[in-house]
């Protein structure tokens, strides 16, 4: 993950654009994940989950998910 991904990353989760977390399996493995807050109603889908063997691979799929340039304005008119 480049500078550029690492900052759109932070920018999505920073806007309040996903809430992380993780989840362990039987065996003891941690999956990462990424969803859309609840009662989500900005761009993309509501119901869009983002998952990654690692916190920094899941911020890269995140920036990926992203990278299409649409992305929406803050929540509230906060800052961008």
């Amino acid at each position: 993950m480049d500078r550029l991904e690492a900052r759109r990353a932070l920018d999505e989760l920073i806007a309040g654009r996903w809430v992380l977390s993780y989840e362990i399996d039987d065996a003891g493995a941690k999956t990462y994940t990424a969803r859309r807050p609840v009662g989500w109603t900005g761009h993309g889908n509501p119901h869009t989950r983002l998952e990654a063997a690692s916190y920094r691979e899941l911020f890269g799929v995140i920036a990926r998910h992203t990278r299409d340039g649409a992305v929406p304005a803050p929540r509230d008119g906060g800052p961008r």
